[in-house]
């Protein structure tokens, strides 16, 4: 048996921070952090259909093949991924199928270990290694290889690497391969110029903005063969209304209709005229609760119990630290990811997924405004025992209903929320254990 001395060094070694290991063996823990990332998301695919015939897959399908007359917008402008597999499935002589597989492993290889190199330089404690790589996260981002999300977060994550190396010019003109893969670039834009402003040079503002139109140009010429969108509305018309029609669906419980979407229902409870393009009528079918239940399922599980760490950390900062232009970048762009993922869509999942920099990258650096947290056995076993929750949260994710498994995931973040007053004690107590680190 374990002597209890040994059992509280061993909570200790756990609870401390992972900048007290020597770098090979940072080197070594993220490796194996990133390993397993991989393996999770690989398990965790069994539980969904096959990624070449999830929704929206055979639009990215057409475009690898070629057929982009038979591809609609928006998708159509969302072509690098694509093209990509086309170019892998040519030099390999395999098919487009095969030719995704092979991009989406190399992309969360290259996601998993940006993620772990920047964990590794920062004050977290170790066990976040374990918490990070078992989020369902992975596994639904996996699943999703066939849409330019996995593609995306690895250009994303090359950008990331750019701005912590301080490599500014470099991180401006990923841009352009960020448009050709996404149109939402037009976010990251903005977030990445708001969050550098005061430390980029003038070249880089410009280059930046620069590599996001060329990206729209060449976009552009690439999608002129494609299809408009469904409904065949202006494309910005087409954009700007999803946001009331996600709203009035996701927040407000209210089921839209128009006479061009009627798949929700046949007869809508109240509808007026329009005349929009091919529109000429819209309104409600009626009241539903599933969008709450789907959101909160997904922004309970989704990251486990990462959202409530960093939410508890951020209150305690210390208001007074200088932050790096890849902490704000991360803050900023992952907050309003999650914030806006109820007004993109009902796929909530794969949306809220959109804002793993923020859970990923800017929560463990902002352990760096921290000192060691577990400074006792007591706050020492609180910080292990978070981390359980945590795990027992991730595991639950894809093995309840949904009501219950609501409940049950609401009933582990308020566990978890009572461990983290326990582990940094009162906020009276804050300045003197832990001290904020200097």
């Amino acid at each position: 048996m374990l002597s209890l001395s040994t059992l509280s060094n061993v909570l200790r070694a756990l609870a401390v921070s992972i900048q007290r290991w020597s770098r090979r063996d940072r080197w070594i823990a993220g490796s194996i952090g990133a390993a397993i990332c991989l393996l999770r998301a690989l398990e965790l695919m069994r539980l969904f259909p096959p990624p070449f015939i999830m929704s929206d897959a055979s639009f990215y399908l057409d475009i690898a093949r070629g057929n982009y007359a038979q591809v609609f917008q928006p998708f159509a402008s969302r072509p690098l991924g694509a093209l990509v597999v086309a170019a892998i499935a040519h030099l390999l002589h395999c098919s487009v199928e095969r030719g995704f597989l092979i991009e989406g492993i190399g992309s969360l290889i290259v996601m998993s270990a940006t993620v772990y190199y920047l964990l590794m330089q920062t004050k977290a404690p170790r066990w976040m290694i374990l918490a990070v790589a078992l989020v369902p996260f992975w596994g639904t981002l996996l699943q999703n290889l066939v849409l330019p999300d996995l593609w995306y977060s690895a250009l994303l994550s090359v950008m990331l690497l750019l701005l912590a190396n301080e490599q500014m010019l470099l991180a401006s003109l990923m841009m352009f391969p960020l448009m050709l893969s996404r149109e939402s670039t037009s976010l990251t834009l903005v977030c990445f110029l708001i969050a550098g402003w005061s430390t980029f040079r003038w070249r880089d503002r410009i280059v930046a903005t620069g590599s996001a139109v060329a990206g729209v140009l060449v976009v552009g010429r690439l999608a002129a063969r494609s299809q408009t969108n469904v409904e065949h509305l202006p494309q910005a018309v087409y954009m700007l209304a999803k946001v009331p029609w996600n709203f009035m669906h996701n927040i407000l419980g209210l089921v839209p209709w128009s006479n061009v979407s009627p798949s929700l229902c046949s007869v809508p409870a109240w509808s007026m005229p329009l005349h929009l393009g091919p529109v000429r009528s819209i309104g409600v079918c009626g009241f539903t609760t599933d969008s709450w239940e789907f959101l909160a399922r997904s922004l309970l599980a989704n990251f486990g119990l990462l959202p409530v760490l960093l939410v508890f950390l951020w209150r305690r900062r210390n208001k007074a630290a200088k932050r790096s232009v890849l902490l704000k970048f991360t803050l900023l762009y992952g907050g309003l990811s999650l914030v806006l993922a109820p007004l993109l869509g009902v796929w909530f999942d794969h949306l809220i997924g959109y804002a793993w920099p923020l859970f990923l990258v800017a929560l463990p650096m902002v352990f760096n405004e921290f000192a060691d947290a577990a400074t006792t056995v007591r706050r020492a076993l609180a910080s292990v025992a978070f981390v359980c929750v945590h795990v027992a949260a991730v595991y639950c994710s894809y093995h309840w209903v949904w009501m219950p498994q609501i409940i049950l995931e609401a009933l582990f973040w308020i566990i978890g929320y009572f461990l983290l007053r326990i582990w940094f004690g009162d906020s009276k107590g804050l300045a003197q254990e832990p001290q904020l680190a200097s």
